[in-house]
């Protein structure tokens, strides 16, 4: 049901970002890190991400194991949503944080923005 559920959400997103997105020749394109810190709401329950699932715009950016952070593909110069879910793990329990929907800018390449429920951030 929850695997659905960000399936569905996931999809949704990706149509409305491909709706939005500017012309690919008017921008350029950037990797930036993409971080689901517990500060920032993705692990209630006292966990730690150790596994994320990103999609920025309408790129899917995959999943990584192992942390928090993912190296995603991004458009400079331009606001794109960041869907992103943790699986949390608590010593030996494993679960799925709040998936979250927040829109970064990036400015440069190598930025990391750190993304949750409750916020963003970036350095």
């Amino acid at each position: 049901m929850k695997a659905a559920f960000v399936s569905a959400l996931f999809g949704v997103l990706a149509a409305a970002g491909a709706v939005t997105a500017a012309p690919a020749s008017a921008a350029s394109s950037g990797w930036d890190y993409i971080s689901l810190p517990t500060w920032l709401g993705n692990c209630p329950g006292g966990g730690s991400v150790q596994y994320l699932q990103v999609m920025v715009g309408d790129t899917w950016s995959g999943g990584d194991a192992g942390d928090d952070l993912v190296y995603a593909k991004v458009v400079i110069g331009q606001n794109q949503t960041v869907v992103a879910e943790g699986l949390c793990y608590k010593g030996t329990q494993s679960y799925w944080g709040p998936a979250s929907s927040q829109t970064i800018h990036p400015t440069r390449s190598g930025q990391t923005w750190w993304v949750g429920p409750a916020g963003v951030s970036h350095n």
